[in-house]
């Protein structure tokens, strides 16, 4: 039982340091960006958040509020 728990341990901890090696090792290293509007390959490819897209989208409309039905 013990020897389950320890290898346990040393696999977390070994995921954790291979995940964690730029940020760890490397001086000024951190993690990528992962919020959609603050990375700039997600902008580059026209993804942004749902926030962002509803606003894009309002303005897209505005040109069109006399007809009746918008996309």
């Amino acid at each position: 039982m013990l020897e389950v728990f320890l290898v346990s341990v040393v696999l977390v901890l070994l995921a954790v340091s291979i995940l964690g090696f730029k940020l760890l090792f490397i001086k000024g290293g951190k993690f990528p960006e992962t919020e959609i509007g603050h990375n700039k390959e997600m902008r580059k490819r026209g993804i942004y958040c749902a926030k962002t897209m509803d606003v894009i989208e309002r303005k897209a409309c505005a040109s069109c509020a006399s007809k009746a039905v918008c996309h």
